[in-house]
């Protein structure tokens, strides 16, 4: 082997190893070819159209404009998440959130006895920090509550804006708050404090936060593409597998990651105010790509399979899809149901925290409903993009028995999402998921 030849060969490295084993030969021979005599090296451009050329067959995706939005939108989410990870890097020491609970409690009356609950999303820089604090509300009014809180802070230093609708904003050293005074619960004698705290960038955060941004997109780019290109040349079934597992993944990162940059206040139904949908998603990208890796490849030259329905089997894996969403819908409501008949609580009772649902369901099972609940919420609707067709142009392919039960499933997507919408339904969410 000439030295020449040993030069392109090393720079075929580049390249997959399959797809050396297919065209390397005919490669280096075409090239070999068309160098001069005299040639021991191989020549820059040959160099740079050969790592240029197996960089894109390793991470490129796969032909097709619907592969390279998959690609971009993986870049999007593992982007969103790198720029998390910074900002809880950057921001570490504002991360307390017992003395964000403490600086919230400054503004109640000092005898009121205060109990509450706050959070802090996972990629949110400083805020929405949301602490929402309730105390008996004594005599006073409303406004009068708005008006005391808004003088407290002022004597403790803070820069109040006006009272707009029992709602002001208070500034200081950079930080932002904003305060809203609201009934607690209804028909009981208390109030609520809702405080959204913000805080000053700190100096790192912006080189960071850049960094982070580039090369998460990077590498959720690289990694999409790797896992497309895997997914195109798994089994039928495996190709379902990892399109069920990536797919709400995408869809819960997107969607908290839509709810963060919105701030969202999604009182009532609390869908994506907490980490957990986020870490889920993050949870389902990371097994996306091991799925691609360990399942089996197709083999094409295995005895070939009778064709597939493509209809039927359609209609087996939305159907499934359906049913399960709306068993752990139906469960939040039906538990909800059962334990405020069986205690004799009222609603209000029920949100009190005295009546705890892994009461009733075994942690294990709570947990997968729990699970199935938040995703059933943003895909049982979406999957009716796909079910209706189904109804369709299945009717005459499947028995009278499998169609029925998936346009029973596909009704269920659009009733039992709608129920959670109602005043009941949302308190039956916020005591299921509380």
């Amino acid at each position: 082997m000439s030295r020449l030849e040993r030069g392109y060969r090393r720079l075929l490295l580049a390249y997959p190893r399959a797809y050396r084993r297919a065209r390397g030969d005919e490669i280096v021979t075409t090239l070999l070819e068309g160098a001069p005599p005299d040639r021991v090296r191989p020549p820059a451009g040959d160099a740079w159209d050969l790592i240029r050329g197996g960089l894109r067959q390793r991470f490129a995706p796969p032909h097709g404009r619907g592969y390279a939005v998959v690609a971009l939108v993986c870049a999007a989410a593992v982007a969103y998440l790198a720029l998390g990870g910074a900002i809880r890097l950057t921001t570490a020491s504002e991360s307390s959130k017992d003395t964000l609970f403490i600086a919230g409690a400054t503004l109640l009356p000092p005898e009121a006895p205060v109990y509450g609950d706050q959070e802090r999303m996972l990629t949110t820089f400083g805020g929405p920090t949301l602490i929402d604090l309730s105390y008996a509300q004594r005599p006073r009014s409303l406004d009068d509550l708005a008006v005391e809180a808004r003088a407290r802070a002022i004597a403790d230093g803070w820069l109040a804006g006006p009272i707009e609708a029992r709602r002001f904003t208070l500034e200081r050293d950079g930080q932002q708050r904003v305060v809203t005074v609201t009934d607690a619960l209804p028909a009981e004698p208390t109030a609520g404090v809702s405080v959204h705290s913000r805080y000053p960038w700190p100096a790192p955060l912006l080189p960071v936060g850049i960094a982070a941004v580039v090369l998460g997109g990077l590498a959720g780019w690289l990694a999409g593409a790797w896992t497309l290109r895997r997914f195109r040349s798994r089994t039928p079934a495996g190709q379902l597998l990892i399109a069920l597992t990536g797919a709400p993944g995408l869809l819960l990162v997107g969607a908290v990651a839509v709810s963060t940059a919105a701030e969202l206040d999604v009182s009532g139904l609390t869908v994506f105010t907490g980490t957990l949908p986020e870490g889920m998603g993050l949870a389902a990208l990371v097994l996306t790509p091991l799925l691609a890796a360990s399942l089996p490849a197709d083999d094409p030259a295995a005895a070939p399979r009778p064709p597939t329905d493509l209809v039927r089997v359609g209609i087996r894996v939305v159907t499934a899809a359906h049913l399960a969403f709306a068993a752990a819908i139906a469960t939040v409501l039906v538990t909800f149901t059962v334990r405020m008949l069986a205690t004799g609580a009222d609603r209000v009772a029920m949100l009190s925290g005295a009546h705890d649902p892994k009461d009733l369901l075994p942690l294990p099972v709570y947990a997968a409903v729990m699970v199935l609940f938040y995703i059933g919420i943003v895909l049982s609707p979406l999957l009716l993009l796909v079910s209706m067709p189904l109804l369709g142009v299945g009717r005459g392919r499947v028995s009278p028995v499998a169609w029925r039960v998936l346009l029973a499933a596909a009704i269920s997507a659009v009733v039992l999402p709608a129920l959670l919408f109602t005043p009941y339904g949302g308190d039956a969410s916020v005591w299921f998921m509380d």
